[in-house]
Parts: structure tokens; C-alpha cells; sequence
């Protein structure tokens, strides 16, 4: 009888630290997003034309269609991209400048669903916004750490898997 509940007790200990099995939240990754594009502020982008600029401002936040990532160059250009992340087809890296700190990855998403705002100077003083709806969203990131990259591809992919694991009550008959 010792036997059965020293088993049982191993069992549900076991079984315990299963069900524990730490899963972030979509708060939980958005902010993780957050963290890791923020590393990028202070560095200078740089590709195949040049220069590009230094990131003095970047951010990922929860928006109303679902997130939102900005980042901004030199008080100069500002991006922002604004989509649901549900509707991420893939996600690829772009090669920039080898001796760049600073990379960017392009989120690919099903059709012109994004909403893209660019912020720049204009030749008057007033600053120029153009909005457009892409078929992508942009996000830069700090090189400096080889696994970088495959961290936010799957930060990513869990907030579209997350989301659309969500329940829909009008979306199953």
C-alpha cells in the first residue's frame, strides 16, 4: 500500500510539472517584441545605398487592428506599420550592410492588410505623412546576437498562432 502512494504522489508531482508548462500571453509577447526592438535605439542602420540613419525611437505596442511597430531615424523619418498579426504569411530577413549593427526582417502578410504611415520632413517646415495599405511590415533589429533573428520570427509566430486560436463566436457555424 506504501508503494501505491509513494507512486501516486510521483505521479501527480510529475504530472503537475507538466501542466506548468510556462506559455506566454499575447501581452507577454508584445512586450517581448518591445524589448527586442528597442534594443536598436542609438544604433545606425546602413545598406547596400548607404547610411540610412540612427534609431532614436522604436516601439511595439497592442494597436486596435493588433499591433503596431514604429521605429524612427534622426528626428527625420518615422515608420509606422499597423496590422493584425493573424494574417502573417512568413517572415524574412533582410541582408543589410555587413558591418551594420542594426538589420530589419519583413513581415509578410495575406494581401494589402497593413497599414504603413511614413513621417518625414517636409520642404516648408511641415512635416510630410503619407499613409498606404502594403502587403508587409518592417521591423528593425539589433545583429548583435546571432539568435536575435530566430527569437522574434518565432515571438511572431506565436502572437499569430495565439491569435488565431482566439475564439471567434461568429466564425464557426
Amino acid at each position: 500500500m506504501k508503494k501505491l502512494y509513494i507512486f501516486l504522489f510521483s505521479l501527480f508531482i510529475a504530472l503537475n510539472g507538466i501542466a506548468q508548462t510556462p506559455t506566454l500571453t499575447k501581452g507577454e509577447t508584445i512586450s517581448y517584441l518591445d524589448k527586442k526592438i528597442k534594443e536598436s535605439i542609438g544604433h545606425a542602420l546602413t545598406n547596400s545605398n548607404g547610411y540610412i540613419g540612427k534609431v532614436v525611437d522604436a516601439q511595439v505596442k497592442e494597436s486596435a487592428k493588433g499591433i503596431s511597430i514604429m521605429y524612427y531615424f534622426d528626428y527625420k523619418t518615422k515608420y509606422t506599420y499597423d496590422f493584425n498579426p493573424r494574417l502573417i504569411t512568413g517572415i524574412a530577413d533582410y541582408q543589410h550592410a555587413a558591418g551594420s549593427p542594426l538589420n530589419e526582417l519583413q513581415i509578410k502578410l495575406s494581401g494589402a492588410i497593413c497599414i504603413l504611415s511614413t513621417v518625414k520632413p517636409g520642404t516648408n517646415g511641415y512635416n510630410v505623412t503619407d499613409s498606404k495599405s502594403v502587403s508587409y511590415a518592417n521591423m528593425i533589429y539589433l545583429k548583435a546576437d546571432s539568435t536575435t533573428l530566430n527569437k522574434i520570427i518565432k515571438a511572431l509566430e506565436h502572437l499569430r498562432d495565439l491569435l488565431k486560436a482566439e475564439d471567434d463566436p461568429f466564425g464557426k457555424p
